[in-house]
């Protein structure tokens, strides 16, 4: 009989206004027991599950010349050169995908299906790494997943990886945000990051880190796979560059709860080979119309 009223007042933890009035590990802990019981928010089916990226221009990657666009001292030589994207309208998942979402896959027989696994890695894999541990935590990120494996979800969930180019357009905007909420170096109550937590952190738990358009998670927690091979910047990709497949790495984006804030910059860069899992390692959906989402 309580269950409406209890619910209204957890999800006081994801209200920005109303962070601080509980301890961080408070916080965890009340956002794993909404995992448990089933947490609203975490279903792609609904709309508010989504930001639509309006169509635009944005300018991509970082630059240490202070008389240049996107000047950022801690610009790394790969964030160059700073140039423009022409990208269509998508929308992109506030969150990044759950261990409740991806069990959903798991139980659908995901991985014995070999149509979801055009991308590669089939047969290599039977769950995420750490799985025992990790499904006792419904609403953190997935971790310990290949881009193999993200890739598949997605063919499941009719839904894509984002690009790089989408990915950072969603997390800097068209202002040149270094980090998703703004300029601003990052506070303990913002990002997880620098091994402060140790682990990742049910998504959402650190609001006063989420962008303007309300996308959460987009710095620390999690490494996020992008569809993209990590390559060298060119400024000449054109509109709407489609996912690049020449390379032996896939591009990572974000940071994650064991690096630094700098790492999580939304201008880095991070790159891995696409069969490796380790527990800092997850991704985030798009739909994406030129690609059929």
């Amino acid at each position: 009989p309580r269950y409406a009223a209890t619910l209204q007042s957890v999800m006081a933890i994801f209200d920005p206004a109303r962070v601080g009035e509980l301890t961080l590990s408070e916080r965890i802990e009340a956002a794993d027991a909404l995992g448990q019981a089933g947490d609203p928010r975490l279903d792609r089916t609904r709309s508010d599950y989504w930001v639509l990226i309006p169509a635009g221009r944005f300018w991509m990657g970082a630059s240490k010349d202070r008389s240049g666009r996107n000047y950022d001292p801690e610009a790394h030589d790969d964030e160059s050169p700073v140039h423009p994207v022409d990208l269509s309208a998508y929308r992109i998942a506030k969150y990044p995908v759950t261990v409740g979402e991806y069990e959903c896959f798991m139980l659908q027989e995901g991985y014995v299906d070999e149509r979801f696994w055009s991308a590669g890695g089939y047969g290599r894999f039977a769950e995420p790494e750490h799985w025992d541990s990790q499904r006792l935590y419904k609403s953190r990120p997935v971790v310990g997943v290949s881009w193999y494996e993200a890739r598949a979800f997605c063919a499941w969930a009719e839904c894509d990886l984002p690009t790089e180019e989408q990915w950072e357009r969603a997390a800097r905007g068209t202002n040149g945000r270094r980090y998703p909420w703004g300029h601003e170096e990052p506070t303990k109550e913002q990002i997880n990051s620098d091994w402060v937590v140790g682990h990742p952190t049910p998504v959402g738990v650190f609001p006063r880190g989420d962008s303007p358009e309300g996308l959460a998670d987009m710095a620390g927690n999690v490494w996020e796979w992008c569809a993209d091979t990590y390559l060298s910047y060119s400024s000449k990709r054109g509109r709407d560059p489609s996912p690049s497949k020449e390379g032996p790495n896939r591009a990572l984006r974000g940071g994650g709860w064991g690096d630094s804030a700098g790492w999580c910059r939304s201008a880095f860069r991070g790159r891995d080979s696409p069969g490796n899992r380790y527990g800092f390692l997850g991704f985030r959906l798009a739909l994406v119309p030129s690609r059929g989402g």
